[in-house]
């Protein structure tokens, strides 16, 4: 077994050869990555514009109760054509560009309009309620950097420099593919005999969007336990840039997979790693004939395993995938709140915990009641897992450890009735 920082070394130098790039349309880039510096095409605010409704004047000369003709309104999305004399304004509605002659704008409340005359009561001074041009940005300005995710501001930004089609790293394909005689789909009835529904396939196709929402997972169903199968599946999966399995990697007289994709050429990076939940980790990568290599994660079978595992190894990896750098989920350091002393054993162990928030703004690890890596129940409350390392005495109540936050947030009222003393 190799240690889990190990483990995610051999991960991140996986990835030896540069990211290939792709042009996406805005509609079609949310979560990807900028793959190239963004610059503006043209001056933002592209004109001097009003920043309210109102009254565009010349500031030099003009006393709170003078009386101004109204040349001209002007809306938003057309020009002005007439210039401002002395003693005129146009009335101008926000967004529009100021006439030729004006450098301030009276607010609309503080004029009082009579016919084609107003009387402005407001005092003004130069640029007052207007907007410069290219204060925003300026033509040539990078206005985005590479390596940067398309959220729906940047969506935005993107779209008012007229980048689109945007470069981006190319997204990946991911299939995923569970394993076992044992498993049935969720659909229907209750399984009969030793059947168990198939509950990883869902929970990973999940766990893939949730590194970004530009990711999709395919599924082509459930593997068997037989070399046919897997066969037949790996040349489904293996055409993809990233092939999750779960199920088959350990060491059972069923657990195939090791071996069917090593016949595949399956270049062995991992096959253990020293951790609880997840020891049974297999990560390596296929060579693929005038294509990138396809990389491949075999995931433990037990629930809690594979969630955990692809917590730690496969989310960075998908992350780097899309061109963003390589981060493990970060650990925050905690304090041990449970009851109970916890024992080290000889792997690093992360278990379901509630984290709490003290009056002081630290935080508290409390253990969940949980029954094991078949246990996926005993992950709805838990917000994170406390990380135990395996040497040193038993942790203690009040002792120092350390937690890495799950995704999304879980319900106050399950932490509560879900809650166990130990582990």
């Amino acid at each position: 077994m190799i240690t889990k920082g190990e483990a995610l070394a051999r991960i991140a130098s996986a990835l030896d050869y540069p990211l290939p790039t792709e042009f996406r349309p805005l509609h079609d880039a949310l979560g990807a990555v900028l793959a190239a510096d963004i610059r503006s095409d043209v001056d933002m605010p592209p004109f001097e514009k009003s920043s309210v409704d109102g009254w565009a004047i010349s500031a030099e000369g003009h006393e709170p109760g003078r009386r101004y003709g109204i040349l001209e309104r002007i809306m938003a999305g057309t020009m002005p054509t007439r210039r401002l004399l002395a003693g005129q304004t146009s009335k101008v509605m926000t967004g529009a560009p100021l006439p030729e002659g004006a450098n301030a704008v009276v607010m609309v409340e503080d004029g009082e309009e009579e016919a084609e005359s107003v009387i402005l009561r407001a005092k003004i001074r130069p640029g007052q309620n207007v907007c410069h041009r290219g204060e925003d940005l300026a033509a040539g300005q990078i206005v985005l950097a590479a390596g940067t995710r398309i959220d729906a501001v940047v969506l935005g930004v993107l779209a008012m420099v007229g980048a689109d089609p945007v470069s981006v790293f190319a997204v990946p394909s991911v299939c995923v593919i569970p394993t076992g005689d044992e498993l049935c789909l969720p659909e229907g009835p209750p399984p009969e005999g030793a059947q168990i529904r198939e509950t990883n396939g869902v929970m990973l196709r999940a766990q893939v969007r949730g590194v970004s929402p530009i990711l999709r997972a395919f599924s082509p169903g459930i593997a068997r336990d037989n070399p046919e199968s897997l066969r037949n599946f790996l040349d489904v999966g293996l055409d993809h840039d990233v092939l999750i399995l779960s199920g088959g990697v350990s060491m059972g007289d069923l657990d195939l997979v090791g071996g069917a994709l090593k016949e595949r050429g399956l270049e062995v990076a991992i096959e253990k790693v020293a951790i609880k939940p997840g020891k049974p980790l297999l990560f390596g990568r296929v060579p693929r004939p005038h294509r990138p290599p396809a990389f491949v994660f075999g995931l433990p079978g037990n629930p809690v395993s594979s969630f955990v595992t692809f917590e730690l190894f496969v989310f960075p990896f998908l992350r780097r995938l899309l061109g963003e750098p390589f981060e493990a989920r970060p650990e925050e350091p905690a304090t041990y709140a449970g009851t109970k002393s916890i024992a080290r054993i000889p792997r690093e162990q992360h278990l379901p915990c509630a984290i709490e928030v003290d009056a002081t703004g630290a935080l508290r690890a409390n253990p969940l009641e949980w029954h094991g890596s078949a246990d996926l129940r005993g992950l709805v409350a838990a917000d994170g897992l406390m990380v135990v390392p395996s040497a040193g005495p038993a942790l203690e109540p009040g002792m120092p450890v350390s937690v890495i936050r799950l995704p999304g947030h879980r319900p106050a009222r399950a932490r509560a009735t879900h809650r166990g003393g130990g582990h």
